[in-house]
């Protein structure tokens, strides 16, 4: 687990405020840092659901939502992000994916299900393609398999973020 970067966290209140965000989902909780950050940002109207597989990182994350008063706005949704994507309904309005980048591919068809015409997504850990903590992590194969296939999408309007490991994608 990677902690967020936390100058970060106003992009989160752009993404927010652009999609009048209700709804946001992320994949790969960790800490709960990020999701905290998006359940804040986007105000008391909004909900999070967030997917962790580790169960003592969501054990973490949820006493950490509990101390910051935002466990009614936030959901732990225990397991690997391929398993519960398929039992989620949608729409979300903002969707991030900052977990195992392995799963990515498998990602596409639900990220197609769960969004709707405006809805960003933001992809994190993008790290194995172009660098950065180290060149032997595994799962290059895999984010080039997901950048080729998003960007090729015409659902999606896909932005890479020079230098950030990150992608910025549009649901069109």
């Amino acid at each position: 687990m990677y902690p967020s970067d936390p100058l970060q966290a106003p992009l989160w209140t752009v993404i927010a405020s652009l999609t009048h965000a209700r709804r946001m989902l992320e994949v790969g909780c960790g800490h709960g840092y990020t999701t905290a950050v998006m359940a804040s940002a986007a105000g008391p109207k909004c909900h999070v659901d967030t997917i962790e597989e580790d169960p003592l990182h969501a054990d973490l994350a949820e006493q950490a939502f509990q101390r910051r008063d935002l466990s009614r706005r936030i959901t732990v949704l225990r397991g690997r992000g391929s398993s519960i994507l398929p039992k989620l309904k949608g729409p979300y309005d903002v969707v991030f994916l900052d977990g195992d980048w392995r799963e990515y591919p498998r990602y596409i068809p639900h990220l197609r299900r769960l969004t709707h015409s405006g809805s960003i997504i933001v992809t994190a850990n993008l790290n194995p393609l172009f660098g950065g903590w180290g060149s032997r992590l595994p799962g290059k194969p895999a984010i080039q398999s997901y950048l080729t296939r998003l960007v090729r999408d015409p659902h999606f309007s896909t932005y890479m973020v020079p230098g950030e490991w990150h992608s910025i994608s549009v649901r069109v």
